[in-house]
């Protein structure tokens, strides 16, 4: 399905959608379905959610050097290693 807006619409909608940590087509169907919007995430989880990624971005450059036949130098391991027990710590004290 397509719809025509302007670009400030556009960029209001995706911008509306990002803050609420949804993809523009579930905003556009929960406002569709009348639906309760989630809150959008406070800054703690908002930094969370980076943090989460960038450790995703870690585990991915490692496994792809790993896949290429590189052995991964020590330092890219103990960075990949810090992040996931920082990661761990941090939820288990949020528990």
């Amino acid at each position: 399905m397509q719809i025509r807006v302007s670009s400030q619409e556009k960029s209001a909608i995706r911008a509306r959608a990002k803050s609420l940590n949804l993809h523009v087509s579930e905003y556009l169907l929960s406002l569709h379905r009348n639906t309760a919007l989630p809150p959008p995430p406070s800054e703690i989880e908002r930094r969370q959610l980076e943090e989460v990624a960038q450790i995703g971005n870690m585990i991915n450059e490692l496994v792809t050097i790993i896949r290429s036949g590189k052995v991964p130098d020590t330092y890219e391991l103990q960075l990949v290693i810090k992040a996931i027990s920082l990661f761990v710590k941090f939820h288990s004290q949020k528990r």
